[in-house]
């Protein structure tokens, strides 16, 4: 299992590049990096795509916005080989001095600060640009944390908001007070989806949704009959159909009146998607 990756803006040459840190190896966001050198996204992307296939990654992290997005990111180690790819007198007269300062000091520049912590002598407009670009990301990673309630996820997400609070000089909130986690699925719920497999299995169709629908439809009056039938001991009660509302695999969608595809008539169900 990975580590939830770190994220250093690093400040160069008036730019700013990213470094990622995961699992203790150092990688570089590539689209910053091209764009700051004035290059074509696309076409480098094919270009890192169709050479360093075997060492580019796509790691996942928030972004300012809160969402999840994935960075393309090459290994440290291999930025040299792709800067050097480049040929100055390929491109663009403006961009020769830029691109040729990149190939010279950008791959030091970013081991440096990996290893030392320190890439060059900041400005106070640097660290001032550092500083709120991580209190950027680390609003984006309090909304996203509110937002999510998977316990996995959630947890990864505050081990960036630990990294990026303590930079920042901050206290780091505990998780339970920001957003809440799904509930651990109880055993019944288990026990309940086992016995719908086995009833299926069995030979009674009790999903009442289109089989190419992805969705799972069900009579709860219907599964008491066939629990009964074929003497499963599972009480669909109150409190299994409170728990049938936190399911989330099967994921619970809602509750209504709907066509069913055993009667072709309209019945009561409940509808889940089918993960």
């Amino acid at each position: 299992m990975h580590n939830a990756p770190q994220l250093f803006p690093v400040p160069f040459n008036g730019d700013t590049v990213v470094l990622v840190g995961q699992d203790n190896e150092p990688y570089v966001a590539m689209k910053p990096i091209v764009a700051n050198m004035g290059m074509d996204w696309k076409s480098q992307h094919s270009k890192l795509a169709e050479r360093f296939a075997s060492t580019m990654v796509e790691i996942t992290t928030v972004a300012e916005d809160g969402k999840l997005r994935g960075m393309a990111c090459l290994p440290l180690k291999k930025l040299p080989a792709w800067l050097y790819s480049i040929s100055p007198n390929k491109v663009a007269p403006e961009l020769r001095e830029k691109i040729i300062r990149y190939q010279e000091e950008c791959d030091d520049a970013l081991w440096n600060y990996w290893t030392q912590g320190v890439a060059e002598r900041p400005s106070a407009a640097a660290t001032a640009n550092k500083q709120i670009a991580l209190s950027r990301h680390r609003l984006a990673l309090l909304k996203e944390l509110h937002r999510t309630r998977d316990r996995v996820l959630r947890s990864a997400i505050h081990e960036q908001l630990a990294q990026v609070s303590q930079a920042l000089g901050l206290s780091v909130p505990e998780l339970d007070s920001i957003g809440r986690t799904d509930p651990e699925t109880p055993d019944v719920l288990k026990a309940f989806w086992e016995a719908v497999a086995y009833l299926e299995g069995a030979g009674e169709h009790c999903n009442h949704a289109r089989a190419v629908s992805g969705k799972i439809v069900l009579n709860l009056p219907e599964l008491r009959e066939l629990f009964r039938k074929h003497d499963i001991c599972l009480a669909i009660d109150q409190d299994l159909i409170a728990f049938l509302r936190q399911s989330r695999n099967p994921t619970f969608i809602k509750s209504g009146s709907f066509n069913s595809q055993i009667h072709k008539k309209i019945i009561r169900g409940w509808v889940f998607e089918n993960l």
